[in-house]
């Protein structure tokens, strides 16, 4: 079955969906002011202290918070059904089931729906390995944190992306790769979505 570019771009949100949930399951609840506060400023997030911040994660009427992230999540899969095999798909959808029911079981649901996606078809785990890769050096990026081990993740990817025949995000990759900062990956961004919206 061919990818189309609509596909590969859910599959790719799906990836920042499920990244951002696993760090922010590392990070909760935070306990340090300081720390939640360099969090809420780097995302633009309406937090004063920890205390406010990990409140407004677990308030579902947030768009930051785990309920809303893993909406979307659930819509992702659900729009992925016929892309998906038909055990990833049943898997994926009970996983965020159990994670909507239960609160503390999130951090693991997010590592069990990678390892899922890890078993299927070579180019949707690329695509999702590059919403995951995104997704991490963005915030690596905000926070001000090493970004090395990402960037060469990253390059990895879009090499095997090159392997595949999808070859369409190389001069935006080269330049981000050589200058690592903000407006280059903003521009990366904005390219591979206009990428996605063009189906071939």
């Amino acid at each position: 079955m061919i990818l189309l570019n609509r596909n590969a771009e859910q599959i790719f949100w799906l990836g920042r969906y499920l990244n951002r949930i696993e760090y922010l399951c590392d990070q909760f609840p935070f306990q340090n002011n300081a720390q939640a506060l360099k969090y809420a400023h780097a995302f633009c997030l309406p937090a004063f202290d920890a205390e406010s911040l990990n409140a407004l994660l677990q308030d579902p009427e947030q768009p930051a918070s785990f309920n809303q992230q893993f909406q979307s999540s659930k819509n992702n899969i659900q729009d992925l059904r016929g892309v998906l095999s038909a055990h990833a798909y049943a898997e994926l959808h009970q996983l965020i089931k159990n994670a909507h029911e239960n609160l503390a079981y999130i951090g693991e649901v997010a590592v069990e729906c990678h390892e899922v996606l890890e078993a299927e078809a070579e180019d949707i785990f690329l695509f999702f390995s590059l919403g995951q890769n995104i997704e991490q050096l963005d915030r690596q990026m905000r926070l001000k944190q090493q970004q090395a081990q990402t960037l060469k993740n990253l390059d990895h990817t879009i090499d095997l992306l090159n392997q595949m025949g999808w070859n369409k995000l190389n001069h935006a990759w080269h330049q981000l790769k050589l200058s690592p900062d903000s407006i280059h990956l903003y521009h990366f961004h904005d390219h591979m979505q206009t990428v996605f919206e063009v189906d071939v």
